[in-house]
């Protein structure tokens, strides 16, 4: 099985993890999973688009791709369609959402969770209380 971890820049969605951080968190999972990592592929820097990543895999068929999360995924629509294209057989892993699968149907529903996270607001935690939070969770 050809496995392969993807660093890209450091801003991750809501988060900041350097690159050598990146590949502890993607190294421990695939330790966690009995995964052989084959291949670490540096994405460049400031870009979420996995161009190197859909270039090598073209060449190699990856059968597993660890990435640290699903907001290193891109948002350019054009690039959204090239890793649907180019990645739908390979078992996608996102490590910090402790998701993984593959298809059509799985990059969907992470490209879904990505733009529902990104266009989500944040609560200011000094103006608002727990009772508060429960009434905007639609729970109450």
């Amino acid at each position: 099985m050809t496995t392969a971890t993807v660093t890209t820049d450091i801003n991750i969605g809501p988060f900041k993890i350097p690159s050598n951080a990146q590949n502890m968190i993607m190294n421990f999972y695939a330790q966690k999973r009995n995964l052989s990592v084959d291949f670490v592929i540096p994405e460049p820097i400031l870009s979420n688009q996995l161009r190197t990543l859909i270039w090598l895999h073209a060449q190699l068929h990856f059968q597993n791709v660890i990435l640290s999360s699903i907001h290193q995924l891109p948002r350019d629509p054009k690039h959204r369609a090239l890793v649907s294209e180019t990645l739908v057989e390979a078992n996608l892993h996102f490590v910090i959402e402790n998701i993984y699968g593959k298809g059509l149907t799985f990059i969907e529903e992470c490209f879904r969770e990505v733009d529902f996270f990104t266009n989500a607001g944040s609560i200011c935690a000094e103006k608002t209380g727990w009772l508060n939070i429960f009434e905007l969770s639609n729970l109450s």
